[in-house]
């Protein structure tokens, strides 16, 4: 089993920075191998996934989806599969038996909710199709982050560790 996980945020001291240490502590202990990848410019090369097993995509969801730099890299990656000028079958995701988004909300999950969570829908609808026809999908997200302490932000930290190490990847 192995790991891609990919974030995305402009800043290196940053929530979701530490969202991503969360993650990475959690594979390192769990044994899983993984890579990292911190998605900054844009200009990031598409990646071929084909070895992993599992993504992990940590950004803020910011006006409803993810930062426009992870918006890109998922549209040069997964154009011509989303758009169907190539089969899903040979989509470069092809392999993600499980896709998580590890993210952070400004506003509640109701308002979320009655906005229509545009930001998980772009991960349900557009990417979990490329993904392995057996992939499950996860939403693991902090809402209400502008109104959150500190302590609930450490206990999300906590929550999201604790999730990557004891739950591995489908076999």
């Amino acid at each position: 089993m192995s790991t891609l996980a990919i974030q995305a945020h402009p800043l290196d001291e940053s929530y979701s920075a530490a969202l991503l240490d969360a993650a990475r502590s959690a594979l390192e202990t769990s044994g899983t191998s993984h890579t990292i990848v911190r998605l900054a410019r844009g200009d990031e090369p598409v990646m071929d996934a084909v070895h992993h097993d599992h993504l992990i995509a940590v950004c803020p969801t910011w006006w409803g989806g993810p930062p426009a730099v992870l918006l890109d890299w998922l549209q040069r990656t997964l154009s011509p599969y989303v758009d169907g000028s190539r089969p899903l079958a040979d989509s470069p995701l092809r392999s993600i038996r499980r896709l998580s988004v590890v993210t952070s909300h400004g506003s509640s999950l109701l308002m979320n909710r009655m906005q229509g969570e545009p930001g998980k829908q772009t991960w349900s609808r557009v990417v979990m199709p490329c993904c392995h026809p057996d992939a499950r999908f996860e939403w693991i997200s902090l809402y209400k982050i502008d109104r959150s302490t500190a302590a609930q932000r450490t206990a999300f930290l906590d929550t999201v560790r604790e999730h990557f190490t004891t739950d591995p990847v489908p076999a």
